[in-house]
């Protein structure tokens, strides 16, 4: 049996159970019946082994470079290391079309295990999606994966076969061989994509069974695993941008960058809509519109990658299923914002909302979230709409999205720190003095920034960053505080045991805090960026920046799957500032074979606390190896913009991770706490 023939088979057998799992889900919808719900049920685990043989299967054929499967002959050359290998299944568009209906696949699996077919509809702590809504949700998620699966069959078969096999192949895109990141970022990027999916189907099972609220208990943990794995998937993208790209930068709002954040911010809107409709049952409608226009989102963003619509770096496909992509994304906002529109007479807010209250703060949050959105979706298209209906090209920079995005991250960052202190529905006496607090920390965060001489900008950042800590120390000092006293134990013991029982409301904190982090590296490192280029001489030393450079050597090596050219430079700080830059620099220009005399910058850099020192090779000389052209970037708290994002993550971690059981405690003198 040959790796083609075993993917192929397992291919098609991933279809046909997708499509026996939608046709049972229906006829359990359509007949009442619970038989056929747990016929669906016992079919997903069944269509998850076949997907992940196929995918297994294309390992395999690249493991043992099978140059017959024409994916490999295209993707794969018998000189890439073995990471690059292993990576290679996403490295164009049958491979990562096939990572998509794998995870579809498990997602819809997982999902089945929750489906609670007798009985009631709990089980202990644990919320199961009953058997009224059971089968939309599982339709859904079995049409979502006909779908792929479909495509890879009838369009963008990965197992397709080379009459006449070559000796070797092309090999993987360069871009994909030049850094390990890109061996986690596209994973994680897929993670949230599809698992965006899951809460899609519960809404719209939610509509159409007419059962608007229970919904948002049981996906509120599928969202934000989705969520999770989107913050970390940006800030791995973030950081291949920057180490690998050449240009110092870590975000260029790039259309296919733009289409990976637009799914974040509205998954986020709806983080925050759904706190109020726990509470008080209000902002159904907000909700139903936020996860269908999530999920709408990361096909929109899968379009723009696969489709070849834009050239972006990040684009590493294109073909024929741009309109089958397109007709995918249409059906979405069809049969959620329709299905809307159809219960919106059911699903209106009866309440009025207060804006000085918690509930308006976050209904604020989201609007904000939303907007931004709005305006990333707008800027990316824009351009497309100008040129299809004139020819005109046109381009949406950064410059305009830096200059919508700022005011908003500012509302944002100010709504982030005064939400949570705010009570639900009224306002009292301890809230006025939180918020003088919260203004006074403001006032004199941005106060002490003026007075060390940054700029107004910076230093509005360095206040709202010391705001929002201020924030979390009231709501956590208050909660150890009415601990404390109810249950008569020391305040560090009431900390422990709040942060324990209190998953969701800490994690939050953490998270709260990780963004106000990366809001105030991005306003350092946007604004203090120095950059300077020199052509040196070997032997010869540059002055810069607080540093002394010396070229040392410029020579190439063969890597085997590439030819690397590398100049060779000692750094020594010259000022207290640029001590830490001390050691000595290898920057290289990868060049691969599919990519001729173009080369792939390799930088050089040194994180410190305060700045990054970033080397670049530019030019050198051909013939000689007597000298080379040098940029260095000097960019300050870059190093800060990670810990945010590991510090979101791991926020978002700690609110998944299982509370333990609750224990009955006792105050002092026996009486129940």
């Amino acid at each position: 049996m040959t790796p083609g023939f075993l993917g192929g088979v397992a291919l098609l057998a991933a279809l046909v159970l997708s499509l026996v799992g939608l046709v049972l889900a229906g006829l359990s919808w359509w007949a009442q019946d619970r038989r056929y719900l747990e016929a669906a049920r016992r079919v997903a685990p069944v269509a998850f082994l076949s997907a992940a043989v196929s995918f297994g299967a294309l390992e395999w054929a690249l493991l043992t470079h099978d140059f017959s499967v024409r994916y490999v002959a295209l993707h794969h050359s018998l000189k890439d290391p073995l990471w690059v290998t292993l990576v290679t299944p996403w490295a164009a568009l049958e491979g990562s079309i096939l990572l998509w209906g794998t995870l579809q696949a498990m997602y819809t699996w997982l999902v089945s295990r929750r489906v609670q077919v007798q009985g009631s509809a709990t089980a202990g702590r644990t919320l199961l999606l009953d058997p009224w809504r059971a089968p939309v949700a599982l339709g859904v998620l079995f049409a979502t994966q006909v779908f792929f699966f479909a495509v890879m069959v009838f369009v963008a078969h990965p197992f397709d076969a080379v009459p006449n096999p070559p000796a070797d192949g092309r090999g993987t895109n360069p871009l994909l061989q030049n850094h390990w990141m890109m061996a986690v970022h596209p994973v994680l990027m897929y993670l949230g994509f599809v698992g965006l999916s899951v809460p899609f189907a519960y809404a719209v099972a939610a509509m159409v069974a007419r059962r608007y609220q229970s919904w948002i208990f049981e996906t509120r943990w599928w969202t934000l695993v989705a969520w999770g794995f989107l913050t970390a998937a940006i800030f791995a993208g973030k950081w291949w941008s920057y180490e690998i790209l050449g240009w110092g930068g870590y975000w260029a709002w790039d259309p296919v960058e733009n289409a990976s954040i637009i799914p974040w911010l509205l998954a986020t809107a709806f983080l925050h809509t759904t706190q109020v409709q726990e509470r008080r049952g209000m902002f159904k409608p907000w909700n139903f519109a936020y996860i269908t226009l999530a999920f709408a989102a990361t096909v929109f963003g899968t379009f723009l990658t696969r489709s070849g619509v834009v050239q972006s770096v990040h684009a590493f496909g294109d073909g024929p299923v741009g309109s089958l992509f397109l007709a995918f994304l249409l059906g979405v906002l069809a049969l959620g914002l329709g299905l809307l529109s159809k219960v919106s007479g059911e699903v209106r807010d009866a309440g009025e909302v207060r804006w000085r209250t918690r509930e308006g703060a976050l209904l604020a949050g989201s609007l904000l979230f939303g907007t931004m959105a709005f305006v990333v979706v707008i800027g990316t298209v824009w351009p497309l709409v100008v040129e299809a209906l004139s020819g005109a090209k046109v381009s949406i920079g950064a410059p305009f999205f830096n200059q919508v995005s700022a005011p908003l991250g500012v509302a944002a960052l100010l709504l982030m720190g005064v939400g949570p202190v705010l009570p639900w529905r009224n306002t009292g006496g301890e809230i006025r003095r939180n918020l003088v607090v919260l203004g006074v920390a403001l006032a004199a965060g941005t106060a002490a920034g003026l007075v060390l001489g940054l700029t107004l900008g910076v230093a509005l950042a360095v206040g709202l960053f010391v705001y929002n800590l201020a924030a979390v120390a009231l709501m956590v000092g208050q909660g150890v505080r009415e601990r404390s006293r109810a249950l008569g134990i020391p305040g560090g013991r009431a900390f422990l045991e709040l942060a324990s029982s209190s998953r969701r409301r800490f994690g939050s904190h953490v998270v709260h805090v990780g963004f106000a982090l990366a809001a105030l590296a991005i306003a350092f490192s946007q604004t203090y960026r120095f950059e300077e280029s020199k052509t040196l001489r070997l032997g010869q030393s540059w002055q810069t920046a607080g540093v002394e450079m010396t070229l040392r050597n410029v020579g190439v090596e063969d890597q085997g799957n590439r030819q690397s050219v590398y100049a060779r430079v000692e750094v020594r700080g010259l000022d207290r500032r640029g001590l830490w830059a001390d050691g000595t620099y290898t920057t290289r220009l990868n060049f691969y074979p599919q990519m001729g005399n173009q080369g792939l910058h390799a930088p050089d850099l040194k994180y410190t606390l305060y700045n990054d020192y970033y080397l670049i090779l530019q030019a050198f000389d051909t013939e000689r190896g007597q000298w080379a052209t040098l940029r260095l970037v000097v960019t300050p708290l870059v190093l800060w913009l990670w810990v945010a994002g590991a510090v979101m993550a791991l926020g978002t971690l700690y609110i998944l991770w299982p509370s333990p059981a609750p224990q009955r405690q006792q105050a002092p003198g026996g009486a129940p706490a």
